[in-house]
């Protein structure tokens, strides 16, 4: 007499794809595919919300940036420019020292040589700050003099230029601007304007050369651009969730109905 015996064994079979879509269409996985999908809509427009947000923020910065602000109250005396206000559109109201002036030689407009004119404004505090009011052919060209009188300048903060360091000045003329070859004492700001506008206006005048503002050159603001792709991702997550959830119940019941003996057929007793 034998005995046989069944060793019963864990079935992992896969659902298919009918019992998936008949097991999603069930009362309770409805309510569940409700549930996510309005917070799926939800962390779409709140990442939406902070993806506005980082524009938002980074117009309100470069609006900044380009507005113009009173040199005195960017650029301390006995203080260096740092890079966040190198490029800065900047005003001061002054009077030109005309026996402090500089000729900064060998630099061209285009493809014709000459030079920069670069005058000190005595500031209302009896600072100085130096104002590069163009490009002229020569140091003996019309527009070099400097106008008397109090003036409203408008232009671009720019720092020292590093090249040429060393090189002898002849007085008047110069290699570069920086405060070394500048030589106007402790009273002179660091840095100098590069003059785009003048009120009133001089004539003539040096040919005012141009120079890009900082208003393009923002920090980007990540903190909020990855809360943007922080509330997408749960919203991906929730979908993960959904359906994980529903494989493994349609694997469950798959392997409920797998496990299950088949009833035996009845036999013919003749």
């Amino acid at each position: 007499m034998s005995t046989s015996r069944t060793i019963p064994q864990v079935l992992m079979a896969s659902p298919a794809p009918s019992d998936l879509l008949r097991l999603a269409l069930t009362p309770r996985f409805l309510v569940r595919a409700g549930l996510a999908l309005l917070l799926i809509g939800a962390f779409i427009m709140l990442g939406r919300w902070q993806w506005e947000r980082t524009q938002d923020v980074l117009a309100a910065e470069r609006a900044s940036l380009a507005q113009v602000i009173a040199v005195d109250g960017l650029n301390p005396v006995g203080q260096a420019i740092t890079s966040e206000t190198v490029g800065r559109a900047v005003t001061a109201v002054g009077t030109y020292q005309p026996q402090l002036q500089r000729i900064v030689e060998h630099r061209g407009l285009g493809e014709q040589p000459g030079v920069w004119i670069v005058t000190p404004l005595a500031l209302d505090d009896g600072s100085l700050i130096a104002v590069m009011r163009g490009w002229l052919p020569s140091a003996e060209s019309a527009g070099v003099q400097a106008p008397t009188g109090k003036v409203q300048v408008t232009g671009v903060l720019q720092t020292d230029e590093s090249f040429y360091k060393g090189a002898p000045t002849s007085g008047e003329f110069i290699s570069a601007i920086s405060q070394q070859s500048l030589n106007w004492g402790a009273k002179a700001r660091a840095g100098f304007i590069v003059l785009e506008s003048q009120d009133p206006a001089a004539d003539p005048a040096p040919i005012p050369v141009l120079v890009q503002t900082q208003g393009a050159d923002v920090a980007f603001p990540l903190q909020n651009f990855f809360y943007a792709f922080q509330w997408w991702i749960f919203g991906l997550f929730v979908a993960g969730v959904y359906l994980r959830w529903l494989w493994l119940d349609a694997q469950l019941l798959t392997d409920e109905q797998l496990s299950t003996p088949a009833e035996p057929a009845e036999r013919s007793v003749d």
